[in-house]
């Protein structure tokens, strides 16, 4: 975690680099409606270092005059505007025996995407070539890629622990990074979900749990409006979480955990191959009712406990189970009804918007927000 504590001061290129990632912010905001006397205005800076930074950014490709405003009485403004035209980000998701890719521009929109099936142990050897590809088809640079994993992402952006990768203290990131020379930035799985749910509300600080159901379960925790990963980048892993309400064994070798009963391969009694399709569209198999309601209260039970230690009450579900239809989350409501919170009011919870793509851009979210600080917006997503 970082220090509450200021324990060094501002150098004038850290002073610079703030300034052109607020710019870079303002005019993303901004659509093509925003210029330079905005930007003036808007950030608090001077003239000058307003046009130096502009004329930064464009020349770096980042971006580009769309026109001109409205005069109020002199020169008529110069518009400004993300260059959606010669970068992209990628997101990555990996799984137990998958891959998802997808190429983003700068606003987040998707321009490709590829999944892809295979053995366990080749999975991550197999997506190098696929980024690769990926990467030289789009005819535009890579400024980054974001990595989302199902385990615990530590400090050092080493795979601390992952059950499902069967993984602990990779350095997936270094390995990555050499062999495809572009940064690479790694996230939890269900921090991707997160960040991406924040993105979509309208609220410039909101506070949610974002809850993904799939292979695993894991939870990402946005609270006003910032990303809370815990002291040892723990915070979310309620997958072996121990409720006490049922007794089933989980890979991890314990009994009782959450994700021993809410996995989708338990929701729909068969074991899920990347719980894709070849396109992704639909898990295999249906949702086992019985299946459903004790993953319900399960999940409501963990609903119910954030709720009163973190004042969390709005909670996304993210992630393949969403393609299952309503059932599970008809069966969660239920739940919740049957306990009215100590803090009064309700908890609320909902299916995502973004369905599964939430994980692969809130992967390519994480990574532009390091490389250029900027986050994005997907409100229209």
């Amino acid at each position: 975690m970082e220090s509450l504590r200021t324990t060094g001061k501002a150098t004038p290129a850290d002073v610079r680099a703030v300034n052109r990632r607020l710019l870079l912010q303002h005019i993303s905001e901004g659509r093509g409606t925003i210029s330079r006397a905005d930007l003036v205005r808007l950030a608090r800076l001077n003239t000058a270092t307003v046009s130096g930074l502009v004329a930064e950014l464009l020349e770096r490709g980042l971006v580009r005059e769309v026109g001109v405003g409205p005069s109020v009485g002199g020169k008529p403004p110069i518009l400004l505007d993300l260059d959606e035209r010669l970068f992209a980000v990628l997101g990555v998701q990996l799984i137990r025996d998958g891959f998802r890719i997808a190429a983003l521009s700068l606003r987040g929109r998707i321009i490709e995407q590829h999944d892809e099936l295979g053995e366990p142990e080749q999975m991550i050897e197999a997506l190098v070539p696929a980024v690769r590809k990926m990467a030289e088809n789009l005819g535009r640079s890579v400024l980054a890629v974001g990595v989302a994993v199902p385990g615990v992402v530590d400090h050092r952006g080493l795979i601390a622990r992952s059950v499902l990768l069967h993984r602990s203290d990779f350095d997936l990131g270094g390995w990555l990074g050499e062999r495809l020379g572009y940064p690479i930035h790694l996230i939890n799985d269900s921090d991707a979900c997160a960040l991406a749910e924040a993105a979509l509300s309208d609220d410039p600080a909101p506070t949610l749990m974002a809850l993904y159901v799939g292979d695993g379960v894991g939870a990402g925790l946005i609270l006003s409006g910032a990303l809370f990963q815990g002291e040892n980048f723990g915070a979310g892993e309620v997958g072996h979480l121990n409720l006490r309400t049922h007794e089933l064994r989980c890979e991890c070798g314990r009994t009782g955990c959450l994700e021993a009963a809410a996995r989708l391969s338990v929701l729909t009694g068969r074991p899920q191959s990347l719980q894709l399709t070849p396109r992704g569209e639909q898990p295999e198999g249906s949702l086992d009712e019985e299946a459903a309601r004790r993953a319900a209260v399960n999940i409501a039970a963990l609903l119910e406990l954030v709720y009163e230690l973190l004042d969390v009450r709005h909670t996304v579900i993210c992630g393949p189970v969403c393609a299952l239809g309503p059932r599970l989350l008809k069966d969660i409501r239920s739940a919740l009804a049957d306990n009215l919170p100590y803090l009064g009011g309700h908890i609320t919870v909902e299916y995502s918007r973004l369905g599964w793509n939430g994980t692969l851009l809130g992967a390519a979210a994480s990574a532009a927000h390091k490389e250029l600080g900027l986050l994005w917006s997907m409100i229209d997503a």
